[in-house]
């Protein structure tokens, strides 16, 4: 059952902090499992001796339930970003007025401005 729960944690922590070292994988988890670091360090490394509680087990594996949810908010949230860029393109060939510089300011003032990378990026015309 450790085993198990090793790999489960291992799993989770990688997906979830992929550029993070094991020490620093071991700390995070045991904020979210609000277990010592010593406990977590114990089952992340499935050092002998170590006995599972049922709620420890219970714990770990919410976090893969977590995970599988968390996956399935983040491909929705792309497919509606996905979707408002279609939308702003097709608003576009209907009303170009709405994507000229004064409005993207206007646009930008009141809910920020739009990085590089997310769709609907403002369409500028400097022809």
């Amino acid at each position: 059952m450790s085993a198990s729960a090793q790999t489960m944690l291992r799993e989770y922590a990688g997906h979830r902090w992929p550029t993070m070292n094991h020490k620093g994988r071991i700390s995070r988890l045991a904020d979210v499992l609000g277990l010592r670091h010593r406990r977590v360090r114990s089952i992340y490394q499935n050092e002998g001796g170590v006995s599972l509680r049922a709620d420890e087990m219970a714990a770990i594996t919410a976090l893969k339930k977590t995970a599988a949810a968390d996956e399935e908010n983040r491909d929705a949230f792309m497919a509606l970003q996905a979707r408002v860029a279609r939308l702003e393109a097709a608003l576009a060939t209907v009303d170009p007025d709405f994507f000229d510089p004064q409005m993207a300011a206007y646009r930008a003032s009141v809910h920020g401005p739009r990085r590089a990378d997310e769709p609907g990026e403002a369409r500028h015309d400097d022809d």
